[in-house]
């Protein structure tokens, strides 16, 4: 009996939760995968680990942070801001097999020339109460990421659950936030060399199926795959369905 190839899948979360946001979709993933949770500095297991001098609002540090924790010839799996990290990861790692972006833009904020991205006024506004209220902000998004599901109730009440315990500090936060305004990464997607796939949620209000086609402009070869009667978080209620996603996705690596 021929042995499975052994794969390593690394998983990098989102702004506002650690790496148990990926509890519900790992048990579809390790038939096929070896997995990994990284965990972005100030999050989870590596929240009081931070040393004071990095700059949890530059990009280059947190991927100087992570980059050792990403097993070599890894695929990536990286959902919304732990997308954009990945983008920028994938460019100094010539060993990563393939990038799947989830829910994730190269480019979070509206412009003149990507109107694909959120308002930057509404962006503000997030910005603005995060500065007063971390967790009421926290469950703010909460809300945001439900949007569009077909039980938005049941995604908040699981998010809560996370907000329960070990929240980041304001700070990191606030620091995310920052990256998700001012990093534009459309250039960087372009130019990776390794196969690059999205999956959407179909109704998500933050990261707009739009983008897919607006990104295959750019790079033809981008595959895309949408998630129905899913928001922002579409691992959180069709596990099974982002896992089958992520196969079709690099299939054409393995």
């Amino acid at each position: 009996m021929t042995q499975k190839a052994i794969r390593d899948l690394a998983l990098i979360h989102g702004w506002g939760f650690d790496h148990r946001i990926w509890r519900n979709l790992i048990p579809h993933l390790e038939d096929q995968w070896r997995v990994t949770c990284i965990d972005l500095p100030g999050y989870g297991a590596s929240k009081n680990k931070v040393e004071s001098h990095l700059d949890q609002g530059n990009i280059d540090q947190i991927v100087n942070y992570i980059n050792s924790d990403i097993p070599e010839n890894a695929t990536i799996l990286a959902w919304s801001l732990g997308g954009t990290v990945a983008m920028k990861l994938a460019q100094r790692r010539s060993d990563i097999k393939a990038l799947v972006l989830l829910a994730s833009s190269p480019c979070f904020l509206k412009k003149q020339d990507w109107q694909h991205g959120v308002e930057p006024a509404e962006f503000n506004q997030l910005l603005s109460q995060l500065s007063k209220d971390k967790i009421k902000t926290l469950q703010t998004f909460a809300g945001l990421v439900a949007m569009g599901e077909a039980h938005p109730r049941q995604t908040i009440n699981e998010l809560n659950e996370y907000l329960l315990s070990n929240v980041p500090e304001q700070e990191t936060l606030m620091s995310g936030l920052g990256i998700l305004r001012d990093e534009d990464l459309r250039q960087a997607l372009v130019k990776q060399h390794c196969p690059v796939g999205i999956i959407f949620g179909e109704n998500d209000i933050l990261v707009k199926r739009s983008i897919g086609s607006a990104i295959q402009e750019l790079r033809p070869d981008t595959l895309t795959i949408e998630i129905p009667e899913t928001g922002h978080a579409p691992f959180l209620s069709r596990p099974q369905e982002t896992a089958d996603a992520l196969m079709k996705l690099t299939a054409r690596v393995f």
